[in-house]
């Protein structure tokens, strides 16, 4: 077995920082593996779904881009059509998107989340916010304080500055995408 020093850092078990390394370079390297393990489907409800990751995919893109064609879609991930169409035709099947004509052309169809889509969604939402809640509760006050101005200064920096704080738009506010 390889040692943690001839592990490239992306490695799960490599050193992510040596001293040489800049606060900068340190702090992508943190960043990445927190993303990593705040996605971990092994610490989440995702592995008892029977849904594949292209599916997941699909669905958080309905629930935060709001209601979309086929091509959006595809557009928006890098697919195919078919591919596209596929996916959602099984998400359609489970009881989690339903297809509706647009009713200024009945030519585009337009593909939203069930209120089960929505349920399935929020509650892996849900999960992550728990794990990152019992992350902070874990943490010093000031540790709050100084992560909270590092990240706020991240956000601006990714031009996240919302009113409500947020990082994505709200299912609810955005236009069906043509």
């Amino acid at each position: 077995m390889a040692n943690s020093s001839e592990l490239p850092k992306y490695c799960v078990g490599a050193v992510t920082a040596e001293a040489s390394d800049s606060p900068r370079e340190r702090s992508a390297v943190l960043l990445r593996r927190i993303s990593r393990a705040l996605r971990d489907p092994q610490a989440e409800d995702w592995v008892t779904l029977d849904l594949s990751m292209a599916q997941l995919k699909l669905l958080f893109s309905l629930y935060y881009r709001g209601p979309a064609t086929v091509g959006t879609l595809a557009h928006v991930h890098g697919l195919k059509l078919p591919t596209v169409s596929t996916t959602l035709e099984r998400l359609v099947r489970a009881g989690y998107v339903e297809r509706t004509d647009d009713p200024d052309d009945r030519r585009v169809v337009i593909n939203r989340l069930t209120a089960n889509g929505a349920a399935l969604v929020e509650r892996l939402r849900e999960e992550r916010r728990l794990r990152i809640d019992q992350a902070l509760d874990r943490l010093a006050p000031r540790d709050v304080a100084t992560l909270h101005e590092g990240l706020s200064a991240l956000a601006a920096a990714l031009g996240l500055n919302r009113p409500n704080g947020s990082a994505a738009p709200d299912a609810t506010s955005v236009e069906t995408a043509r």
